[in-house]
């Protein structure tokens, strides 16, 4: 194994182009059959798998302070399984390694490791952080999924703080590992795997936590916000209404040319009447510069409001709102909340008696029936103040950020191997969702013939190749017959057409 990663090369599995079959002339059917039967061979063979040593490529992203480096090929990295179609971004995959040989854990938010990810590592003792990421010693442990970026960087960050305690706080939490050696102490510290599993819990767990206040300051804030802008646009429609009524902007212009030719005029000497004018001049520009840019961002509404990203986000935020707009929405709103707000706490009759547990059933359906009703609502908002980016410009800057997105539940965790989840098997979220990472899943889906079976089957899909062609040719010229009905086997082909037992009508 070389020591030298820049040495390492990965290839991709073969990317198999269709034929292109017009090519071929009247006459060339030799030629045409060679190459679908060579295009067959092709597609039947088993493709490359994912090799568990593919987890290095110092090269294939960019390095920072160096030139661009890619390379004309990507390999076959776990993302491929995780994300295929390459949509998540930044921060919305964590990629966990582990060491084969030491059970070190390295957290990362690329699919490939490099030689800088050995920074999360301490030195606990001699030959405790290696120099070097070897392929043959690194394998995927789990990848975790979450909906949106910021929820997994937050995540990133503070597994890391949590594997930072468990490395360097470990005679506060195990005190018997004092009597241990040296070596053995640091092959116990080293080993992460089974804390890996627990600080995922709790981190998850923290932001479940987390989610319900973050929840509550994000419609709160909402709730003003498109409140604000609702009424804003109301007042920039009437103004512009009220603008072309009375032909506002050319009688104000007419007014601040009044005022500069009476400022330039000798007889205005008086710093009184000088102020007057100023004032005056200013109040206009000032009314003018506000009809001016209501003006612009009644046209910019009109042009949003025909596009149709926006009639389908109005789609959307209505069929949302269905909810909200139900008669006794409102009271049934705040009754779900008194009705949490009581069953949150136990039940006492009398001072002797014990207090009856909380029902937490009943109390998770409540929650969840006032989660999507307020959800409803916030829909509603967002529909009637006809919530938009361009529409959402008009609020003032203190207003125009938005708090963080609530923190989400619905998080998937692929594991390498399903049993590292059992190190936190009491602790994990409802909602959280686990799953196998198929490393091999390519391998799984090869079918194993003898020769006179493989040739059997590149011959079958070569002739059914052909038949689809010929379909497809003839309908183009109107000429398709149409299909034989399936023959009636069994009891079937002994009854006549018509049904004997239907009832008869007069």
């Amino acid at each position: 194994m070389p020591r030298n990663l820049a040495k390492l090369r990965f290839r991709a599995p073969k990317q198999l182009a269709q034929p292109n079959l017009h090519r071929f002339a009247a006459g060339q059917e030799d030629k045409f059959h060679a190459r679908l039967r060579a295009h067959a061979l092709d597609l039947s063979k088993p493709q490359t798998p994912l090799s568990l040593h593919i987890v290095v490529n110092p090269k294939w992203k960019q390095q920072p302070g160096k030139k661009p480096h890619r390379l004309a090929y990507k390999p076959h990295t776990v993302r491929d399984l995780v994300d295929p179609e390459g949509t998540a971004k930044h921060g919305q995959i964590i990629y966990v390694f582990a060491n084969i040989k030491t059970g070190q854990v390295i957290y990362s938010l690329v699919e490939l490791l490099d030689t800088y990810h050995l920074d999360q590592l301490p030195f606990l003792g001699k030959h405790s952080k290696p120099q070097y990421i070897r392929p043959d010693e690194w394998t995927p442990h789990c990848v975790v999924t979450f909906p949106f970026p910021e929820q997994g960087l937050q995540a990133f960050r503070k597994l890391r703080e949590f594997r930072h305690l468990h490395e360097t706080s470990w005679d506060k939490t195990n005190p018997e590992w004092i009597r241990l050696t040296a070596h053995a102490r640091m092959r116990r510290i080293m080993n992460q795997v089974a804390n890996t599993s627990a600080d995922l819990a709790e981190v998850l767990k923290i932001q479940e936590r987390q989610s319900v206040d973050m929840r509550r300051r994000f419609i709160e804030q909402e709730k003003i916000s498109l409140g604000l802008m609702k009424k804003m646009w109301d007042e920039t429609e009437a103004l512009v209404q009220e603008g072309k009524e009375a032909n506002d902007t050319k009688w104000l212009q007419a007014q601040i040319n009044s005022l500069e030719f009476q400022l330039g005029t000798k007889r205005n000497r008086d710093e009184a009447d000088v102020k007057r004018l100023r004032d005056a001049k200013k109040g206009h520009e000032v009314r003018l510069r506000r009809v001016l840019r209501a003006r612009r961002k009644i046209e910019q509404l009109r042009q949003v409001e025909q596009t149709d990203e926006f009639k389908k986000m109005q789609e959307e935020h209505a069929s949302q709102a269905a909810l909200a707009r139900e008669p006794g929405a409102e009271e049934r709103l705040k009754g779900l909340r008194q009705a949490i707000a009581l069953h949150g706490k136990p039940i006492q009759v009398s001072e002797s008696e014990e207090p009856m547990p909380v029902d937490e059933r009943t109390l998770a359906q409540k929650e969840a029936e006032l989660l999507k009703l307020e959800d409803a609502f916030h829909a509603k908002l967002r529909a009637d103040a006809r919530d938009h980016p361009v529409t959402r410009d008009i609020l003032p800057a203190e207003h125009k950020k938005q708090l963080p997105r609530p923190f989400a539940t619905d998080i998937e965790i692929q594991w390498a191997d399903l049993r590292n989840a059992e190190y936190a098997a009491d602790n994990w979220p409802e909602d959280v969702i686990h799953d196998t990472l198929n490393l091999r899943s390519s391998r799984q889906d090869v079918n194993f013939l003898n020769a006179e079976q493989y040739q059997a089957s590149v011959q079958n899909e070569v002739n059914d190749v052909i038949k689809e062609m010929e379909r497809e040719a003839l309908k183009a010229q109107g000429l398709e017959e149409p299909e034989p009905e399936p023959e009636k086997t069994g009891v079937w082909k002994y009854l006549p057409e018509k049904n004997p037992f239907k009832r008869a009508e007069a």
